[in-house]
């Protein structure tokens, strides 16, 4: 999920790991001029449509790998806004861990049976602000000067266009290219990276759904100004499902950064039809009814809102033999909680490292890497375990089965979900828990989380699951016979 908050003051929200430069929420990040300046070139090694988190990793991935090629970022967008708030467990090393702006050691579910508080402080919650991710990764980018940048400009229809020959012998190139269109003029590249998001509509929902388990998550966040301290800095609510649930599966996530702040965003897993405006009075009556504060007495100084689809579905991220999926639309994002920014710094070192190894791009001596807070090396974690570093792709498939029938689970029970939750948050071990949920679980944590389930109905849910999956086999093998 992409979850937030602000800079920690006291309690268990620790603000140590802030750096000292940081801009205030609801500030855009600034886009360095040397990356914006146009190249009279119109082919690059690699050309990345989509410059958001993935898009923006991937590239500094392969920069730090060693590509000295020209690569093209596009992004329709016009500038970088501090539209969202990325959250995660310090688990592993990344290049943005130091720029988190809180840290909660503990975090609370709560449902109307009562509250159910885990504690994992050698693996903190963090958050992390999209104008500090935008405005580093940007930054970092723009040192090594092989990177253009093109916002306000979309990407229509490509494709591998075979052995031709662009721009004649003077100054082009020949060989196996991806003929990209934008509204900007026409590009080539040797390897393309969508990291656009995903592209849903009915028919691809629809088609998704008869094989595999789908289950939106849809949520409105405020940043939150009170005008009097209401709030507790050291109390993470990840789920609250004490409120109203008629319209569908539903709970509030609460991370206050001071006594006068927070972010506070009302989740649905479910299509409860409901406008922005429906969201947001939403949050306006739980804030009166859990903080006492009347809409008069506080400000919203940001908005942030998404749609995650929690699915087991199987994406490609290998488009073709020279176009890759990222991001969510490259299956990143964890199917039964939705949370995706681990996987997008996991599948960008393994893509850098494949475009690299298989001698897709240019390579020269990596630059000198961005400051990253005196962390260790991020991109290459000596101490980390063999399965530190799964991707979605190379998920541990008892890990992948486990999500699948969780999903299922939540798609045909929702209303037993917020005591299911409570369970797990409650009798497995915090640390098992922990690595379940960043996808670094072995056998013991998932003995630990099924021993703590109710048995009946996930076996159930189990048996469905495998039902699915035997249809969806039956189908690839069909397919491939008819060809």
């Amino acid at each position: 999920m992409q979850r937030g908050g602000d800079v920690g003051v006291e309690g268990s929200a620790r603000s140590d790991l802030t750096t000292s430069d940081t801009a205030p929420r609801g500030t855009p990040a600034v886009v360095p001029e040397s990356l914006a300046r146009r190249r009279t070139s119109t082919i690059y090694d690699v050309v990345i449509l989509g410059a958001g988190c993935a898009g923006l990793t991937s590239c500094l991935a392969l920069l730090e790998a060693g590509a000295v090629g020209p690569i093209l970022l596009i992004d329709s967008r016009t500038h970088y806004a501090d539209d969202r708030t990325w959250c995660f467990w310090d688990v592993e090393a990344t290049p943005f861990t130091h720029l988190a702006r809180s840290s909660w050691d503990e975090w609370q579910v709560r449902t109307v049976a009562g509250t159910v508080t885990a504690a994992a402080p050698a693996t903190p919650y963090l958050c992390l602000a999209a104008n500090d991710f935008y405005t580093f990764a940007l930054a970092s980018i723009a040192k090594f000067g092989n990177v253009e940048l093109r916002l306000d400009e979309r990407a229509g229809e490509y494709r591998e266009a075979g052995d031709v020959e662009v721009g004649g012998p003077a100054n082009g190139a020949t060989g196996d290219l991806v003929e990209v269109s934008t509204d900007g003029g026409t590009v080539w590249a040797r390897e393309l990276i969508d990291s656009r998001g995903l592209a849903l509509s009915g028919t691809t929902v629809a088609a998704v759904k008869e094989t595999s388990t789908w289950v939106p998550q849809q949520f409105v966040g405020l940043h939150i100004v009170a005008t009097r301290p209401v709030f507790d800095p050291g109390e993470c609510r990840l789920m609250d499902f004490a409120v109203d649930q008629s319209r569908g599966l539903r709970f509030m996530y609460v991370l206050p950064s001071s006594p006068f702040e927070a972010l506070v965003e009302n989740v649905y897993m479910s299509e409860p039809r409901l406008g922005a405006e429906g969201y947001q009075r939403e949050i306006e009556e739980y804030l009166l009814a859990e903080f006492g504060l009347e809409p008069n007495e506080f400000v919203v100084a940001g908005a942030e809102r998404g749609y995650i689809p929690m699915t087991d579905h199987r994406f490609a991220r290998r488009m073709s033999a020279r176009v890759t999926a990222a991001g969510m639309r490259g299956g990143a994002t964890r199917p039964s909680t939705g949370y995706t920014f681990l996987g997008i710094q996991r599948s960008s070192r393994e893509l850098a490292d494949r475009l690299i190894r298989e001698c897709r791009v240019a390579v020269g001596q990596p630059a000198a890497r961005p400051d990253t807070g005196g962390r260790a090396d991020v991109w290459r974690r000596p101490d980390a375990a063999p399965h530190a570093r799964r991707t979605r792709a190379h998920a541990d498939p008892t890990c992948s089965l486990l999500d699948a029938v969780f999903l299922r689970f939540l798609a045909d029970h929702p209303e037993r979900a917020p005591h299911v939750f409570a369970l797990m948050f409650g009798r497995v071990d915090t640390a098992s828990l922990v690595r379940f949920l960043t996808e670094r679980s072995g056998a013991l944590d998932h003995a630990r989380l099924i021993i703590a389930l109710p048995k009946l109905p996930f076996l159930r849910s189990a048996a469905t699951v495998m039902g699915r999956r035997g249809l969806r086999a039956l189908g690839t093998w069909g397919a491939a016979h008819r060809r």
